[in-house]
């Protein structure tokens, strides 16, 4: 169902007084200086509804994005790099920890540019670095993306991700020797604790398989079907 976002009250630069990666209230209209020329650029956000998209101006400049048939809750203005004179601008689409995405704008005094999509804005502390947190059922995946030369927001890949979780076996199943190798390492026996350390994507967005500490210091690789089906304890939400 398709939902009409509330009008709110006009902001100036105080949108900016809040420390960099806290949370702002997102707003549909505000006026801020993007491009550091040192002259307010009038920013709204606005639905159009038949087409399902948000229209973002700023000045003179429009940019369109697709949304999930909902009207986004604002945008709100980030410095990623402190250490130019520019903002930039974020709209949030997406319901749900898994489809969130916070979409990244840069105005250059005539057009309003992409710059790039993280799931989350968990920390931006104006170093052009882009912490970004997203849940993956019982554990938060951290993303690095960096500004590059043309003012991109790119991915820094990793090859595992930290996870730093614990449960304990209620069903005995083996450890395999590496991700490709599922010969057993180890046989968690039931009762035992085990240390998740971190997870490796496999082909299927979503899909890992996860280092686990036995509780005699062996280390093997697990399913996140064995880990969700045959351990208790795990921070699952709900």
């Amino acid at each position: 169902m398709k939902t009409q976002s509330p009008a709110l009250a006009v902001v100036t630069l105080t949108l900016l007084t809040a420390p960099l990666g806290h949370a702002q209230e997102p707003t549909n209209s505000a006026s801020v200086d993007l491009n550091g020329d040192g002259k307010q650029e009038a920013i709204s956000l606005t639905w159009d509804e038949p087409r399902d998209e948000f229209v973002l101006k700023a000045g003179s400049a429009t940019i369109r994005g697709g949304t999930d048939g909902n009207a986004p809750p604002g945008f709100v203005v980030v410095d990623l790099d402190s250490g130019d004179k520019r903002k930039e601008l974020v709209v949030t689409t997406g319901q749900t920890d898994y489809d969130k995405q916070q979409h990244l704008y840069a105005f250059d005094g005539k057009a309003l540019k992409a710059i790039g999509n993280v799931p989350a804005l968990t920390e931006a502390k104006g170093n052009g670095i882009i912490l970004s947190d997203s849940w993956q059922g019982f554990w938060n995946r951290r993303d690095k993306y960096a500004l590059d030369k043309a003012g991109l927001v790119t991915e820094v890949p990793q090859e595992l991700y930290a996870v730093g979780v614990e449960a304990t076996v209620k069903q005995s199943f083996p450890l395999a020797r590496s991700r490709t190798d599922k010969t057993a390492v180890a046989t968690l026996a039931q009762g035992s604790k085990i240390q998740v350390l971190a997870a490796a994507p496999l082909g299927p967005p979503g899909e890992y398989l996860y280092l686990v500490k036995s509780s005699t210091g062996l280390l093997g690789w697990a399913t996140g079907k064995d880990l969700t089906g045959k351990t208790q304890g795990l921070p699952v939400a709900g």
